[in-house]
């Protein structure tokens, strides 16, 4: 079982529970069900694997292999049916590369086209269509020129009768635009000044969650996907996600972003600090 796993490990490293709820974050109460075998104890599956995976990594064990034993011993009809889907998808693939293969192999070779030469008809019909071609454009040009000759000599007449008309100039001044007048310039935007710790929360998955404000332990449980939650404190907050991925924070007005990875236990303390009160975070254990 992988309690005992986890448990001999504990021991050779002559570690105690403490120990491991020092250097985890993990609550005493949920390593020894984890220890014993006891998961109904723990929050929900998600946050046990999470547990399993910081307790392995703590004890410098392969996390993944802990939680794989976890699931196999947990959730064997799950494992066989990822193993199964896993077989399937090779299989078919298999079977699709073959296919391909074998249409590859049944495609015929297409013979190289063959290029017809020209004979000596081809070159006599050419040149043939050629002179015929010259001698018609040759004899438009004569008809153009004629016609551009006698255009010529009658227009002569006309212009040396035609009397000259005088050419008025008329400007026109633009009107210039009228000047717009000056915008005002946008009044400079002000920021709220934060005299206490406001952390906000908004959580996409189940989460298991320890609130300490001041010293004082001000919400502890589980919240589910979709909730959003607000917490305030005088000098100093202190918070704990027993599923980080699903923390999505704001500190103060400034979004923080999700707090780690899926199924990570971490804990964040958030705080004023320097003479003006700036916002201050920091992340004491993983």
């Amino acid at each position: 079982m992988i309690g005992d796993t986890l448990r001999a490990e504990r021991e050779r490293q002559n570690l105690s529970i403490k120990d491991i709820e020092k250097g985890t974050s993990i609550r005493a109460l949920y390593i020894e069900a984890i220890e014993k075998g006891e998961y109904k104890t723990l929050p929900g599956d998600v946050y046990t694997k999470g547990f399993i995976r910081n307790y392995a990594n703590f004890l410098k064990i392969d996390a993944d292999a802990a939680v794989k034993q976890y699931n196999e011993e947990n959730h064997p009809e799950e494992v066989a049916a990822k193993e199964a889907a896993a077989r399937a998808e090779a299989a078919a693939k298999e079977e699709q590369d073959h296919a391909y293969s074998a249409k590859e192999a049944r495609t015929p070779v297409r013979p190289a086209r063959e290029e017809r030469r020209p004979t000596i008809s081809d070159f006599e019909t050419r040149a043939r269509s050629s002179h015929h071609r010259q001698t018609l454009v040759m004899g438009l040009i004569a008809v153009v020129v004629i016609v551009a000759g006698a255009l010529f000599l009658f227009g002569s007449d006309d212009d040396a009768v035609a009397t000259k008309q005088p050419q008025t100039k008329v400007t026109t001044q633009a009107k210039k635009p009228a000047a717009e007048p000056a915008k005002p310039a946008p009044a400079p935007k002000q920021e709220k000044t934060y005299t206490d710790v406001e952390v906000s929360a908004k959580f996409s998955e189940k989460c298991w969650v320890s609130v300490v404000a001041d010293g004082q332990t001000v919400f502890e449980g589980t919240l589910q996907k979709g909730e959003s939650k607000q917490w305030k404190a005088k000098n100093e907050l202190k918070l704990t996600a027993g599923n980080a991925a699903a923390v999505d924070l704001t500190f103060n007005g400034e979004p923080h972003g999700t707090l780690g990875g899926e199924g990570e236990v971490v804990e964040k303390t958030y705080a004023l600090s320097g003479a003006n009160g700036d916002a201050a975070a920091k992340t004491d254990k993983n």
